[in-house]
């Protein structure tokens, strides 16, 4: 019986101390991690973007992103919508969100040329 009550009397070794600290600090550097790595990145390219899309004009050959190439020919009242000419007479009017880039001046010139 001796045997018996020794086991339930023995506690167990102690905690180790900072335990809690040590997780907090791993936490903030993770947070601060996926802060500068993620968030921060993704919040420049918006705003990039948003630059990009707000100077819009006239005579400007974007680049539409389902890959079609064309130059600005009318930008409505409508901030939404943007008029591209893509060839001689081809005219579409695209939303201003799909445009991803705005090309060097003559490329399209340079384009049509190689065929």
């Amino acid at each position: 019986m001796e045997i018996i009550s020794k086991a339930y009397a023995d506690t167990g070794a102690a905690a180790a101390g900072g335990g809690d600290m040590t997780m907090m600090i791993v936490l903030t550097i993770c947070m601060v991690a996926v802060y500068f790595f993620v968030m921060r990145p993704n919040s420049k390219k918006r705003k990039e973007m948003q630059n990009l899309l707000s100077n819009l004009s006239v005579g400007d050959e974007v680049l539409t992103n389902g890959g079609i190439a064309g130059k600005i020919s009318k930008l409505p009242e409508n901030k939404e919508y943007v008029i591209i000419t893509v060839s001689g007479t081809t005219v579409m009017q695209i939303q201003r969100n799909y445009i991803v880039a705005v090309l060097p001046k003559g490329t399209l010139v340079a384009t049509q040329d190689m065929k």
